[in-house]
């Protein structure tokens, strides 16, 4: 039986000895509203396991962190104080701005899309491989049912790419699908030296290619990720990945992460997939998801900090717009959006001349590879970061392969400042206040007096973690532009910085509205609930027209 669509409900009716409910469902739960039932019968035979959840302790708005019932300082008051549309990632991470990227593409556009993709992990380069690779098998060959193999691609991807347990048969496309493919090139370059470079190509429908160049040694690295490392159980793998997501020592900061929480039964979406580490609606059987994700499982060690959560890699603004009955369960709701936006990736593969660059290389020595090709978009991610390559060696590295207005007016390189306002605001502190606490107290519930006795309180964390939600970010913004001469950098490399965004947001984690006066209570706890800083600044440069006239 196949089966069902995550981008539905199902009944939240399943047992762990096997049974599951499969009937539509469609009755919400009217307390917690994180589950959807086929009828009464299943919520009434099903409410003694659901009532751990829809009574939980964490559940009710009087709620509290560990170390604020205990009236003790949390743990981290104890630690140190410190012809064709060309697009190019220079330190891409994962795909999630790839796949956004060609989905969302206009279907006006029909002439050859070409992506360079980078990433100086050869691990991230790896997975990125092997989920482009699942998408192109899903377009090169659809088969009888074309919407059953997108549908069953969609899920791998979506597993693969975020759940710490997989069923057999998402493991098994992934070795039928990709492993022929890896196999091949790692025997070709079997008795090769570990140190050079090779290339493969694989040829989609359309013309779309997908490229991959690693060296001998990251190759055969890669081909680990296809399969479950031996003696590798489930058990095995839940202490590893209990051993970081569950730290005692991390207690407290869990219980600071789930008191900003949108909401109580948010808290408990979100336990639930600390919990099983599995990317599924709330109520979704759990059945059958037994295998360790062998693209997260191949080490000692979890690769992933206790904080790592999907909610937090896409823009709470578009999740927020998928249509998903439990009101309560974001992880379904993403679980929707995820579904809808990997699909449209895929049928884009299936129509537009694609093409796909993998490299893995450092990003200053990602031109190399470019030779003289311009192109339309520039991603660079937070590379231009102080504490990273930094502004100056970015622009000097990129501004050359941006293409000129006359070619295009629209090309743009797109950089992320996630630590700007935070070094200027720091400068700029005397004491450590809160800002705006009038503000802040509107959107939160009120402190109570005994909180205000205690410095550490939950109440007076929370205001404290929400205190950038309250400052004018585009003044420091702006000082910090002044301090390191964004204006002579970009000039010196051809460039000029846009004063309005015409790609990204400028502030794309931060609320939008316009002023205090019309922010939204509901979507200011969804911000603050998000693994965000709320500093992300997006900055977009093009090229100098005088610059072009002058050549």
């Amino acid at each position: 039986m196949a089966e069902p669509a995550l981008s539905s409900p199902r009944c939240a009716h399943w047992t762990a000895k096997g049974f599951s409910c499969n009937k539509p469902a469609t009755k919400i739960c009217a307390n917690c509203k994180l589950v959807v039932y086929c009828g009464a019968d299943c919520q009434r035979e099903h409410w003694p396991e659901h009532k751990k959840q829809c009574k939980s302790d964490m559940a009710k708005l009087s709620w509290r962190p560990a170390w604020d019932r205990q009236h003790r300082k949390p743990a981290w008051t104890f630690e140190d104080a410190a012809e064709s549309c060309r697009g190019s990632f220079g330190a891409s991470g994962d795909l999630r701005h790839v796949v956004k990227t060609l989905a969302h593409l206009p279907n006006t556009i029909d002439q050859k899309v070409q992506f360079v993709i980078n990433d100086r992990d050869s691990d991230v380069v790896a997975r990125n491989a092997i989920l482009l690779l699942l998408a192109f098998d899903a377009a090169r060959s659809p088969g009888e049912d074309e919407a059953a193999t997108v549908s069953a691609t969609v899920e791998a991807i979506m597993h693969l790419w975020y759940s710490a347990f997989i069923p057999q048969r998402v493991l098994t496309r992934l070795q039928q699908s990709v492993g022929p493919l890896i196999n091949e090139m790692c025997h070709s370059i079997a008795t090769e030296p570990a140190d050079n470079i090779f290339r493969k190509s694989w040829q989609a429908s359309d013309g779309a290619c997908l490229s991959l160049t690693l060296q001998q040694k990251t190759w055969f690295r890669l081909r680990r990720f296809l399969n479950v490392p031996a003696r590798m159980t489930k058990e095995k793998a839940t202490r590893i990945r209990n051993a970081v997501a569950w730290a005692p020592e991390r207690a407290d900061y869990r219980d600071r992460w789930h008191y900003k929480e949108a909401t109580p039964f948010g808290r408990l979406a979100r336990e639930r997939f600390r919990r099983d580490g599995l990317l599924l609606p709330f109520g979704h059987p759990r059945l059958g998801f037994d295998i360790p994700n062998p693209m997260l499982f191949q080490f000692s060690s979890w690769i992933l900090n206790d904080k790592a959560d999907p909610r937090d890699g896409w823009a709470i603004s578009e999740v927020q717009r998928c249509s998903w009955p439990a009101s309560e369960d974001w992880y379904g709701r993403l679980t929707a959006h995820l579904t809808a936006l990997l699909e449209k990736f895929i049928a884009r593969l299936g129509k537009n001349n694609v093409s796909f660059q993998l490299y893995n290389t450092d990003a200053r020595v990602l031109p190399y590879y470019l030779e003289d090709r311009k192109f339309d978009r520039i991603e660079v991610s937070n590379i231009c970061d102080a504490g990273y390559i930094g502004l100056s060696h970015t622009l000097c590295v990129y501004a050359n392969y941006l293409q000129h207005p006359e070619e295009n007016p629209h090309a743009t390189l797109i950089g992320t400042f996630v630590n700007g306002v935070k070094e200027v605001s720091m400068l700029e502190d005397t004491g450590g206040q809160i800002p705006n606490i009038e503000f802040l107290t509107r959107m939160l519930p009120p402190p109570s007096i005994l909180s205000l006795t205690f410095w550490d309180s939950a109440d007076i964390t929370r205001l404290w973690d929400a205190r950038y939600m309250a400052r004018d970010v585009d003044a420091l913004f702006k000082k910090y532009v002044e301090l390191c001469r964004f204006d002579s950098i970009a000039a010196e490399n051809g460039l000029e910085m846009k004063a309005d965004n015409t790609i990204v947001d400028k502030w794309p984690t931060r609320l939008k509205a316009q002023s205090e006066d019309a922010v939204n209570v509901e979507e200011f706890r969804l911000f603050l609930a998000a693994g965000f800083n709320n500093l992300e600044r997006c900055v977009e440069w093009k090229r100098r027209a005088e610059v072009v006239s002058e050549s």
